[in-house]
């Protein structure tokens, strides 16, 4: 994302809300390609749910979106997309992916809090793998649960349709992005699952969805998800070895054989050059080769340096490049949050990718007049705060290009063998789908055919 020089940031200016509305989605069609004139952003962001904390101690702050909004107003952003309040999810859109019984369990989680030793209580937390007020548990059950995942996957949803009707050409839900969640289990941070959800919706209207995570661990719900689909490509970049979570996403592993499934496992300390040459072959070869007309992108801010949990050394330059590369595509295109677990670096993240979506310049530095202004600065005392996360050179050492050529060969292995299998499998989806289109066409040609002859 290029920066202008530092002469203080556009004043704040609230953009007019339109709450997003529920509207029946256009028939399957062809593919949209956005324009490249200033492209439409809608903007969904719930401000009522971003006090809402897990256990005490946990990491995962929903409060990051709270300091990030108040990033982009200080930055001016806000006067250049819509703002949308997004409604809640329903217990009928969950069940789109989730089971009954875990929908019901979210729903019924102060209930669950309030008397967490009942024998009831502790059948929901064990089958579901959501234990009340857990520090130690990924996905510790709290009462205002149902009331965080509603808005998240109504935002998610919300993004999808918006896209579906041709209201906007970028839908961002900073929220969402909540990629590990299964069809009946917690996992990973994550309680429900709203990438899968926003996907549904889209497929709706398009005939095939590119899915890019960004996250530093593996996509595995959205993976699974969509397993075999062959209207959704998966790709997911992110750490892998030694343990790290959740252990899956090796290339050509037994979770992608036969599937529409790419990923990329990086090393620990990962840096710039690594990570945009493997992002760019891979983006290179699923778009000729699967010719996406709609895009998701999982932008989690954990793989940026200085997380708490990632280990990588990318810098929000890099990832904003990555998402500059996607937009490039000018297909209609939903971005999500997902993790980030340095909040002020989270915020960092993605009010430079909002503002890479926009096509807007931003100064070097956070505006003064942001609320949180000491905040950054304590952070990067006794210097004035960059808007970019940038490496230290004496503490973050990138591993060099030439020391990740061996996995790069390894990665155009796999991708080959991988595009070889989605050509095959969707030439036959698309003969089958014209085989369908004509046999319908044939039938409506008789049956006008025979109420002609009754009418003579």
């Amino acid at each position: 994302m290029p920066t202008a020089d530092d002469g203080g940031a556009a004043a704040a200016t609230d953009g007019a809300e339109r709450p997003a509305t529920r509207k029946t989605t256009p028939p399957l069609t062809t593919a949209t390609t956005i324009s490249a004139a200033s492209p439409r952003v809608l903007y969904f962001v719930d401000e009522s749910t971003t006090a809402i904390a897990y256990a005490e101690g946990h990491v995962m702050r929903p409060s990051r979106v709270r300091v990030l909004h108040s990033l982009v107003r200080s930055l001016g952003l806000d006067a250049h997309m819509t703002i949308c309040q997004p409604h809640p999810a329903t217990p009928q859109d969950l069940r789109g992916f989730h089971c009954s019984a875990y929908v019901e369990c979210l729903q019924k989680a102060p209930v669950i809090c309030g008397n967490p030793l009942d024998a009831v209580s502790l059948s929901y937390q064990k089958a579901f793998a959501v234990p009340v007020y857990s520090r130690d548990g990924d996905c510790p059950l709290f009462p205002e649960v149902w009331k965080m995942v509603a808005s998240q996957a109504g935002a998610s949803i919300a993004c999808g349709e918006a896209l579906c009707r041709g209201e906007a050409d970028v839908a961002i839900n900073w929220a969402g992005g909540m990629h590990h969640a299964a069809a009946s289990r917690a996992s990973g941070f994550c309680f429900v699952n709203d990438i899968v959800l926003c996907i549904h919706r889209l497929l709706r209207r398009f005939q095939r969805v590119l899915y890019l995570d960004l996250d530093v661990h593996h996509g595995d719900g959205v993976e699974a998800a969509f397993y075999g689909n062959a209207r959704v490509m998966t790709v997911s970049l992110h750490q892998f070895g030694n343990g790290f979570f959740p252990g899956t996403g090796n290339y050509g592993g037994p979770e992608t054989a036969g599937s529409f499934a790419v990923n990329v496992p990086l090393t620990a300390r990962t840096g710039d050059a690594t990570y945009c040459l493997f992002f760019r072959t891979v983006l290179t070869a699923v778009v000729r080769c699967f010719d996406p007309e709609a895009a998701v992108l999982q932008c989690g801010a954990d793989a940026i340096v200085g997380d708490l949990i990632g280990r990588l050394n990318v810098t929000t330059a890099a990832h904003a490049q990555c998402l500059a590369e996607v937009l490039r595509l000018r297909l209609p295109t939903v971005l999500l949050g997902g993790g980030g677990y340095h909040v002020f670096n989270t915020a960092r993240c993605w009010a430079i990718d909002t503002a890479t979506a926009l096509g807007r310049l931003l100064p070097c530095y956070v505006p003064r007049h942001d609320p949180y202004y000491e905040e950054y600065r304590r952070e990067c005392a006794p210097h004035r705060p960059r808007m970019h996360v940038c490496l230290d050179p004496e503490v973050d050492r990138p591993l060099t290009l030439h020391s990740a050529w061996g996995e790069w060969r390894k990665l155009c292995q796999s991708l080959q063998a991988q595009m070889r299998y989605a050509r095959l499998v969707r030439e036959s989806f698309l003969r089958a789908v014209a085989e369908s289109t004509a046999k319908r066409c044939r039938e409506t040609v008789d049956i006008s055919a025979g109420e002609e002859r009754d009418e003579a």
